[in-house]
């Protein structure tokens, strides 16, 4: 007997064939492809996981925060309600071939998202005074939707009082006068017109998009649907790579346009102003009035940052820095055209005074991403490294987001005999061991490689075997991002077994995961530093990690492979030394004040109400902020010179340039007053300074020198 709730299931598909209409064909044709999706993510995703009732429910929540992310827009008995109607046989509609729960739970969206928008432009009619103790919370999505219209009211109530108040404080900071609170509060009103008008407009093609990403998601945060016009964009950002802008990948987040990643060598990433997961508010163009973008589509947001090259873009932003929101930030780049050249690797030398006497020379080799050829680019400069008698070395690999697999194992054998690199499992759990081959060893030297929460894929491939095989200390952040994945997309009418005649978008799913030589997996931990530097990326919600669904981590049987074993040893000295520097270190103090204010603001996501308060946290953030810049303009030049070594210079020969003497610039933060910098200058690059140190101890321990006292390298 067929159970009622599957009985009714195919009620509703067979429904669809007494109609032929335009809009029920397009259904019919978007039941086919969720019917494809379920079909090819349960049968080749990694997970191996069917899609079923534990699925549906998570694709069911998946799908109602995709639309109401801060759960501001249903109330909660309509999440009751869908629920009941479909927690349970989400999974059995998709696989029959029916979407009809994507289009009944938009309508119901746009439903309240309407009511929503007209409470909106009634409380925008108000006046407000900010003298009490209310607080709001700007992030609720963990907290349940509003359980009446009443609680509803009290919250957007609270939400115009947020966004009235840190327009007020935005325009102090910013030194301009302060807007009429009318002005403002019509902006917020356009703001949600903006968003409903945004919303009514989504035709089928984006709404099912938005609804077959919430089931992906269901198997890892990696995995996506790609309508046909998404598909395209995706296509063109990959292909295209000389594009005019500020060199920046985009993506959309609970209405923000945030950074996902910032390209190498683009203007932004040079500005050093901006960083991933920074929130754009508003855009505006040379001396132009800011247009305001919350909430406003992707692609027009996009259209308004492109434009010719050598003119001005104003970006206001909230930092990634701001948790609460309650921070915004205005800055200004020239776009430019991005130039491949600015993304390859480069290298340094700084040259310092040694403690006992006489000058060391520590060379660095920055590689922003995994391209093709780039090993044989790192090997070319390591060569010319050694002519010029580097006492040891720094693989800078703190802000690259990954690249091309095989560069990554070429690039680790060139501190290796030869050996295996990193395991690979597929879906049918069959493990491909990928080798360097190659028994040349490029350089045998004091290895240091420095990493961060943006050091993924490739970056973290390369780490962690160096890592396993004691042949190079990491130094850097706790852990790296943690993703551990690899991803395939097909477009599906190329599949055979969706029997789709016509452009059905494309699906982007995980197929396989890495893992370590020694066993271990990079997915979902990372790789954890052997010092750690203090940082407060550490304290935000960043990497594989806080991402939902993440696959988890776990291990198979190690490879075969010859441990160096020249790090271990020397670790707990090494450890000691960086300690007692660190707990001098005025940049590191900031630091860990930084910290200490990151930890107040997640343990309370709230956001204070009351404008006196507001404006003494301010004041007193500014003042902070002056002091600081004033304390590192007083320190004294150390005298450290930096040479910089471009790929010309090391394949013909050239002098070295000298481009610095190290002295800390005032305008330029040292890892406390705001996120790091993308590209920081290393006069202000404290994790750098400290990795140096850390390498000139590691040298001398391995050089075999006279045993270190108990004073660290200055």
């Amino acid at each position: 007997m067929i159970p009622m709730r599957k009985f009714l299931t195919l009620l509703a598909v067979l429904a669809l064939g007494w109609h032929t209409s335009a809009a029920d064909l397009d259904l019919i044709q978007s039941g086919k492809i969720a019917q494809a999706v379920g079909r090819i993510l349960q049968q080749v995703h990694y997970r191996q996981t069917p899609l079923d009732d534990s699925v549906s429910e998570l694709f069911l929540q998946n799908y109602l925060d995709a639309l109401d992310f801060n759960h501001l827009i249903f109330l909660q008995p309509d999440v009751d309600q869908l629920r009941a109607k479909y927690a349970k046989n989400l999974d059995d509609l998709t696989l029959a071939g029916t979407v009809a729960p994507a289009h009944e739970i938009f309508a119901l969206y746009l439903k309240r998202l309407g009511e929503r928008q007209q409470l909106a432009d009634r409380l925008c009619k108000e006046t407000y005074t900010f003298d009490t103790d209310e607080s709001f919370i700007p992030a609720r999505q963990k907290i349940p939707w509003p359980k009446d219209a009443a609680e509803a009211e009290m919250l957007w109530r609270q939400r115009v009082k947020f966004e009235l108040l840190a327009d007020r404080l935005s325009k102090q900071a910013s030194g301009k006068p302060a807007a009429q609170d009318s002005d403002t509060l019509q902006i917020i009103s356009r703001r949600y017109s903006r968003l409903l008008k945004t919303m009514k407009e989504y035709d089928n093609a984006e709404i099912i998009e938005i609804y077959l990403t919430a089931m992906t998601r269901t198997y890892d945060p990696h995995s996506d649907y790609m309508s046909p016009a998404e598909a395209t964009n995706f296509d063109i950002n990959n292909i295209k790579l000389s594009l005019t802008g500020i060199g920046a990948v985009l993506t959309q987040d609970d209405g923000y346009t945030k950074i996902e990643r910032l390209m190498p060598g683009g203007p932004a990433a040079r500005s050093k102003k901006l960083q991933a997961n920074d929130r754009i508010v508003a855009v505006g163009q040379a001396d132009a009035e800011p247009v305001d973008v919350l909430d406003m589509k992707l692609g027009k947001v996009v259209d308004m940052i492109r434009g010719k090259k050598n003119t001005e873009v104003r970006l206001t932003i909230v930092p990634a820095s701001s948790p609460d929101g309650s921070t915004k930030k205005v800055i200004s780049i020239i776009r430019e055209e991005v130039k491949l050249a600015d993304s390859l690797a480069k290298a340094r030398i700084i040259e310092r005074a040694r403690p006992a006497g006489g000058v060391e020379r520590l060379g660095v080799v920055n590689l922003p991403q995994f391209y093709e050829n780039c090993a044989e680019d790192v090997e070319t400069l390591i060569v010319r490294l050694k002519k010029e008698n580097i006492d040891g070395l720094v693989l800078d690999l703190r802000r690259n987001g990954g690249g091309i697999l095989p560069e990554a194992v070429e690039l680790a054998g060139l501190f290796i005999k030869e050996g295996p690199i990193v395991q690979v499992k597929d879906s049918r759990r069959r493990t491909q061991t990928l080798s360097d081959e190659n028994s040349k060893i490029v350089y045998d030297g004091p290895l240091v490689v420095a990493v961060g929460h943006p050091s993924a894929s490739a970056s973290e491939i390369v780490a962690a075997a160096l890592q396993d095989y004691g042949r190079a200390l990491i130094v850097g952040e706790e852990s790296t991002h943690g993703k551990g994945t690899v991803q395939q997309l097909i477009p599906l009418n190329q599949t055979i077994a969706a029997g789709l005649g016509q452009d059905s978008g494309k699906l982007k799913f995980t197929i396989s995961k890495f893992y370590r030589v020694a066993g271990g997996t990079t997915q979902h931990g990372g790789v954890l530093s052997d010092l750690k530097l203090p940082s407060i990326l550490d304290y935000l919600d960043l990497g594989e990690s806080k991402l939902p669904r993440a696959l988890p981590a776990d291990s198979i049987n190690p490879a075969r492979y010859e441990s160096l074993n020249r790090v271990k040893p020397h670790l707990a000295e090494l450890g000691r030394l960086s300690s007692l520097r660190l707990a001098a270190d005025r940049d590191y103090e900031y630091v860990r004040q930084d910290i200490d204010r990151v930890k107040k603001q997640q343990a309370d996501k709230s956001v204070s109400l009351n404008e006196a308060k507001r404006r003494q946290e301010v004041a007193q953030q500014k003042s902070q902020t002056e002091a600081r810049k004033k304390e590192r303009l007083a320190r004294p030049n150390s005298g450290e010179k930096i040479y910089e070594l471009t790929l010309d210079a090391a394949k013909t020969d050239k002098p070295l340039t000298l481009i610095a003497t190290v002295k800390p610039e005032a305008g330029e933060p040292a890892n406390g007053d705001d996120l790091e910098l993308a590209e920081p200058d290393p006069a202000a690059d404290s994790p750098l300074r400290e990795t140096l140190r850390i390498l000139s101890d590691y040298s001398r321990l391995l050089g075999g020198a006279a045993r270190i006292g108990s004073t660290p390298t200055k």
